[in-house]
């Protein structure tokens, strides 16, 4: 003898949309899982900041970081070429010439 739940069941089972598009629909979230994984990560890790003159530095760096991502810039270059320039005795005058969308225009080899 079948239950309730069981009887209620059989009849009212709905197909997964995939299967109705024949299988096109993508049902990994990989892609989803890893841009979400930084802010992720980054919501403890930026807890631990030390002050929040420490937490105002970290924004900056961070907001360089991603404006070099989104401008299609390897980040640990885009740093450190920046670093070493300004140990190097980059003049103040022209910080802007540091920022991702022009470093990208004084970096291009010919």
């Amino acid at each position: 003898m079948r239950s309730r739940v069981g009887r209620r069941s059989a009849g009212s089972w709905i197909e997964p949309a995939p299967a109705k598009a024949g299988g096109r629909v993508e049902l990994d979230t990989n892609a989803v899982e890893r841009a979400i994984r930084p802010v992720a990560l980054g919501r403890k890790n930026h807890l631990f900041a030390g002050s929040d003159d420490g937490a105002d530095r970290w924004a900056i760096v961070a907001s360089l970081l991603a404006t070099a991502k989104l401008n299609g810039i390897e980040p640990y270059a885009y740093l450190k070429d920046v670093l070493e320039r300004m140990t190097h005795g980059h003049p103040a005058k022209r910080i802007d010439d540091l920022l991702p969308w022009n470093w990208i225009a004084s970096n291009v080899e010919t």
